[in-house]
């Protein structure tokens, strides 16, 4: 669909007046000035339809980003100032496959640039080698996440009195990975020196 430019919807409405002395037809008069006005409305509209109709393409985003975002659930754990940064978040969103594989979770952490090391620690059946460790029922809805990614911060002058003298703090990863946890899991991440 072609843009339609404020001189063609003014020639379009005064084409649509009914024909006699009252009502003007030609581009100069007093009625065509006034109903510029309305032709001029009516152009920014087309553009901005056609605008929004391209949109429906997360990579070309603009007036839509916020509803974009909010509906895909971003921005997730950092901060994406830019609009170009802000439409590849998206693009890569929705093209996301997510699963709860082991190798798939160290895969995401490695270009986000943590390392971790995904392990599940199975309870013991019967069917298991006499070896086994015996770990608890609890552990079947468990997933332990080793990782050195983490943030120690020493207390400063401005923190609360009853904060511990060395902080650590979570890092992102948690906010990474948690998106990938089904509701019935236990994510537990434990920090490694």
């Amino acid at each position: 669909m072609a843009g339609i430019s404020t001189e063609q919807y003014l020639d379009a409405g005064l084409k649509l007046l009914p024909v006699g002395l009252a009502w003007t037809r030609h581009p100069d008069s007093n009625f065509a000035k006034i109903l510029s006005i309305r032709a001029e409305q009516l152009s920014q509209a087309n553009e901005l339809a056609h605008q929004l109709v391209k949109e429906r393409i997360l990579g070309n985003a603009f007036l839509l980003l916020d509803e974009w975002e909010a509906f895909l659930g971003l921005p997730e754990c950092s901060e994406i100032n830019t609009i170009e940064a802000r439409r590849t978040a998206l693009v890569a969103k929705d093209n996301e496959i997510g699963s709860f594989n082991k190798h798939y979770l160290e895969e995401v952490a490695a270009q986000n640039g943590y390392q971790i090391r995904v392990i599940t620690y199975y309870p013991h059946h019967c069917l298991r080698d006499c070896r086994y460790p015996l770990y608890p029922q609890e552990n079947a809805w468990r997933v332990f996440i080793y990782t050195t990614s983490r943030n120690v911060r020493n207390m400063t002058c401005l923190d609360d009195i009853t904060n511990e003298l060395t902080m650590i703090e979570r890092s992102k990863i948690e906010c990474f990975l948690k998106r990938f946890c089904y509701s019935h899991l236990e994510m537990i991440f434990i920090y490694e020196d």
